[in-house]
């Protein structure tokens, strides 16, 4: 990492231009692949980050987890303690020793950490930076007879339309499609085009070798604001720590992906509890008097 790191930093199309690599290997297959981890078609990404996606991606696996992205976050709360977790609050304002909400009042605490997108973040704490974001649409469709590809990511090397990466995401995950059918997963990055779903079926046509046109159609999801961009310079160790007792952390203090998320969350938390004391508890919350349960 720390060699990658200490690398000249330059957008990564013009980085791996100047790597001296074959043209027919970065566009058939390097520029797809980044433009994929990094959500990112024009790859204006810092190359320090891309070359950071890659050694993961070189070190590792694809996954997805089982049943959804939120199975992740409901694991990790099944092992806190009772009634440690409270979903459906709206917070109005935060601080060192409180956060406000809007349907309970005050809450008392001796540590708040801003666990969100970063525009919710920049809302909470103003001041915060709010970079700008590359734009993902996610269209799914359902077939009785799914591709022959297998569990494999397609990547559109061609860039023959609006289609980044799609795959059959049931030969991954069977329960995230319906009962007797595959379920097929597709990105389309940057913005929108208009009548994507007809778009974004004849791509799939050409890509998966197939009609696609009794395909049903289960959601088209577009996400203005999906990921922070990260063009260079840009500060892959972002301050968690704003002040004792108030912390942020998400992929907009770290790199722009999964993995960075985390990273900025293990910073915070090593922050918060070194603050507090490691050996002190961090499930007590006092509440004001006037504050009904949450």
């Amino acid at each position: 990492v720390e060699r990658l790191l200490a690398r000249p930093e330059l957008p990564a199309a013009q980085a791996l231009a100047a790597r001296g690599l074959p043209a027919r290997t970065i566009d058939g297959f390097l520029r797809p692949l980044l433009a994929a981890l990094l959500c990112d078609p024009d790859l204006t990404t810092s190359s320090r980050c891309a070359d950071l996606a890659l050694r993961a991606f070189a070190g590792g696996r694809l996954a997805l987890p089982e049943g959804g992205a939120e199975s992740l976050p409901e694991q990790l709360a099944r092992n806190l303690p009772p009634g440690t977790v409270h979903t459906g609050v709206r917070v109005t304002s935060v601080a060192t020793n409180s956060v406000t909400t809007a349907e309970h009042g005050v809450i008392r605490c001796r540590a708040v950490l801003v666990a969100t997108d970063a525009r919710a973040a920049a809302e909470l704490l103003p001041g915060l930076r709010v970079p700008d974001f590359h734009p993902v649409t996610v269209l799914h469709h359902t077939t009785d007879e799914p591709p022959a590809t297998g569990a494999s990511l397609l990547l559109d090397a061609d860039r023959g339309g609006p289609v980044a990466h799609t795959a059959v995401v049931s030969h991954v995950d069977p329960s995230r499609a319906p009962a007797g059918r595959a379920l097929v997963s597709s990105t389309v990055l940057g913005p929108c085009p208009s009548d994507v779903d007809t778009a974004v079926r004849i791509h799939l046509s050409r890509l998966y070798g197939t009609p696609t046109g009794r395909w049903e159609t289960l959601a088209v999801r577009h996400t203005p604001e999906a990921v922070p961009a990260m063009r260079p310079p840009h500060d892959l160790r972002r301050q968690v720590r704003l002040l004792a007792g108030l912390y942020v952390c998400g992929d907009h203090r770290d790199t722009s992906t999964p993995q960075g998320a985390l990273h900025s969350g293990l910073r915070a938390a090593a922050a918060i509890l070194t603050d507090l004391g490691a050996g002190r508890s961090m499930h007590t919350a006092e509440r004001v008097a006037t504050a009904s349960a949450a």
